[in-house]
């Protein structure tokens, strides 16, 4: 048991306001793979940059933040670690080592929250990839203008990729399905789930000793020789595990079970908006900064610094209402998560067989409408499998 006593907080509202966050790096994601599959692009851009407009020029430099899709993914694992623990944190700080893991409760709901949309998402997938390329639409056959395109959008729907996808073996064993290229992150949030119960285990005798438990796996995690088979499956699941967990230390410093203040850890946020003008640069001189998870574990970082920049806003009394608003946004943002990119995928298909280059537009309307249908669909799939096997509202509040 940890030797200190919880640290005495300020009552905290609500949570709510995480919702909020979660449906704005949902949407986040959406709006970045529709930037390269229903635009030209950066390169063709520059490459014209007279011909638009001063209004399409400002638009075009407004939105190029969102090359940086994959690091709002990073969002979803902090609160994730974070979602998970802070019942067990909760229980933990008031009973100790008295706590008890319900196993078969926390198996079953996590099966019922992530399965159903997963299966239907894989069936949407499927059904558009194949009508897409019965079509004979090029984006299905990767000879696409667009190199970046012709890279990223898989085309396996074998039999044994579809298992291997329900096994949540993508792209360590198996490719993603189809094109839902996406369905990358479900690998580390299903694994991690797998990982807690033993975590927790630990946690309930020292948080702190949990904590150095997972760094200590992120530091061997790097050992790992071979790029395929099961020592690079631990290797990658180890090394991200580690962004994952400064959720669950969020949870623990919320319940006063790690002694750390909020101020303390609100300049992490700048990381933010430092580390994309930064790492490029280091990454010349230090090459490991530019590959694998640890420039992912500094965003992991910042993410961890902007919890607690709101955590602390309200502990000093401020409002987050208008986060907690989006709630709406926040409830379908798993489903609009994993079905989005095949339908940006098939709009992007028909939109350029429709050119008579075979190209993407010049100007972000495709993108802004593919983004609407996409939030439509997702909006009413979700009360369908989604909202029907997570029923009961938690409300978390002091």
């Amino acid at each position: 048991m940890n030797s200190t006593p919880p640290l005495s907080r300020q009552p905290v509202k609500s949570i709510a306001f995480l919702d909020g966050l979660r449906g704005l790096a949902a949407l986040w994601v959406l709006l970045h793979h529709a930037r390269w599959l229903l635009w030209e692009g950066w390169e063709n851009f520059s490459r014209h940059t007279h011909e638009y407009s001063a209004a399409g020029r400002a638009l075009a430099y407004a939105l190029a933040p969102l090359r940086y899709g994959h690091e709002a993914v990073l969002f979803f694992f902090v609160l994730s670690g974070f979602v998970i623990h802070l019942g067990s944190a909760r229980k933990l700080a008031a009973e100790g080592a008295d706590a008890r893991f319900d196993w078969p409760r926390y198996f079953i709901h996590r099966t019922r929250r992530l399965y159903p949309p997963l299966a239907f998402a894989m069936l949407l997938t499927f059904i558009l990839d194949t009508t897409g390329a019965a079509q004979g639409w090029n984006i299905y056959d990767g000879t696409t203008p667009y190199a970046l395109i012709n890279s990223e959008i898989g085309r396996d729907h074998s039999i044994g990729v579809a298992i291997g996808n329900l096994a949540f073996l993508m792209t360590s064993w198996v490719p993603c399905w189809g094109s839902n290229g996406p369905l990358w992150s479900l690998h580390y949030e299903w694994w991690f789930y797998m990982l807690y119960p033993a975590l927790w285990l630990i946690s309930r005798r020292s948080a702190i000793a949990a904590t150095v438990i997972v760094a200590a796996l992120f530091a061997l995690s790097w050992l790992a020789g071979p790029d395929t088979g099961a020592a690079f499956f631990v290797a990658r699941i180890f090394t991200a595990l580690l962004t994952w967990w400064l959720g669950a230390m969020l949870a623990d410093i919320y319940t006063g079970r790690i002694r750390i203040r909020w101020k303390a850890l609100a300049p992490l946020a700048v990381l933010l908006p430092v580390l994309p003008l930064t790492l490029p640069k280091l990454a010349q001189h230090w090459p490991l900064l530019a590959h694998g998870w640890i420039p992912d574990t500094f965003y992991g970082l910042g993410f961890a610094g902007l919890f607690a920049c709101c955590f602390g806003l309200q502990e000093r009394g401020w409002s987050l209402h208008l986060l907690a608003r989006l709630k709406p946004l926040g409830d379908m943002s798993y489903t609009l998560y994993i079905i989005h990119m095949p339908v940006l995928v098939f709009l992007a298909g028909w939109v350029m067989s429709r050119s008579a280059g075979g190209t993407l537009p010049g100007h972000f309307g495709w993108a802004a409408a593919g983004s609407v249908v996409c939030l439509v669909i997702a909006w009413l799939a979700h009360f369908i499998v989604e909202k029907p096997f997570t029923s009961r509202k938690t409300r978390v509040a002091s």
